[in-house]
């Protein structure tokens, strides 16, 4: 838009300048009436350098507009970049309009402005799992009180990653011969004897059959995919045994010597609690977990191991 503003300038000047010589060069009178059949002599010498003179004034003036608009041009440039990158450039208005107070705008809109007059918009609060912590007492008739579990069974988890434990061969046994892991855990199964083992389970959803290796042999291991109690046997030694109890989150606690347990981070709401111990049988409950927590009370009956077959299903000694 300068430049068109720049070029017309200066054909008016230049214009100007044509309008000075065409009457000299055209014969015309000084007063601008046309000749009246008397030929004007030509411009003489002096005037031709006179009119050159104007000519190159004009032009000197045509150049220095030209670069002072050019100037006041790149001045704007500089100051709309700088704005642009502070982020302070001034509203956008048509004309006749005037800029929005931003008080008012953030009022208009339900904010706030900081102001006296504006609103604080109303954020909808996200909503939250509540928890609370159960607190329970478990006793075992007929038998002590060691190695036992209390675990949330209707509360889903995410199975592990990543997570592993040992439970070692050695002296023909498993050891250590109880453990409690959550849905997704490795167990490794080295073995420390001379002798071979062969690591199984018939367990509903968690069998396995590790084959039979002895001492130097790579280690094997089981990835415990459901919750559930998994019965651990070796096919070659039937007094080999061992448990683990496959629990589906990691709200669990080992019960205390005195009977005592506590787990944290229950969520509210209707909750099924399991009572496990290897000596006993399993025992579960259901309890109202409130946002104040909840109770429960156990009674474990104490109860004999029984006899086990190997891996076919068979007596040990007997062999398809």
């Amino acid at each position: 838009m300068t430049q068109v503003k720049l070029l017309i300038r200066g054909l008016a000047l230049g214009l100007v300048v044509a309008n000075l010589v065409t009457p000299r060069l055209a014969g015309a009178a000084p007063d601008g009436n046309a000749a009246t059949g008397a030929t004007r002599p030509p411009p003489t010498g002096a005037e031709f350098a006179r009119l050159e003179a104007q000519v190159n004034e004009q032009r000197q003036l045509i150049i220095q507009l030209m670069q002072s608009e050019q100037q006041r041009y790149d001045m704007l440039l500089k100051l709309i970049s700088s704005a642009s990158a502070t982020g302070n450039l001034p509203p956008m208005t048509t004309p006749g309009e005037t800029p929005a107070d931003p008080a008012s705008a953030a009022a208009s809109n339900g904010g706030d402005s900081g102001g006296s007059g504006g609103k604080a918009a109303k954020t909808p609060a996200i909503p939250q799992h509540k928890v609370a912590a159960i607190d329970g007492k478990v006793s075992i008739s007929g038998g002590e009180l060691s190695d036992v579990y209390v675990f949330v069974e209707n509360v889903r988890g995410s199975p592990v990653r990543g997570r592993s434990i040992e439970i070692k061969q050695e002296n023909k046994q498993f050891s250590p011969r109880l453990a409690v892991v959550q849905a997704g855990t490795q167990v490794v199964f080295p073995n420390y004897d001379t002798v071979f083992h062969n690591v199984f389970s018939n367990s509903p959803r968690n069998s396995f059959d590790l084959g039979s290796y002895r001492a130097g042999d790579k280690p094997r291991s089981v990835i415990m995919t459901s919750p559930g109690l998994v019965e651990i046997f070796c096919n070659v030694h039937q007094k080999m045994n061992a448990n683990v109890m496959v629990v589906p989150n990691n709200l669990y606690t080992k019960v205390r010597s005195d009977g005592s347990f506590h787990i944290e981070n229950v969520p509210v709401g209707a909750r099924k609690l399991v009572a496990w111990s290897p000596n006993t049988k399993l025992a579960a409950q259901k309890i109202d977990v409130t946002p104040s927590g909840g109770q429960v009370t156990f009674s474990l009956e104490y109860e004999e191991a029984q006899a086990h077959t190997n891996k076919l299903g068979l007596p040990y000694g007997s062999y398809k």
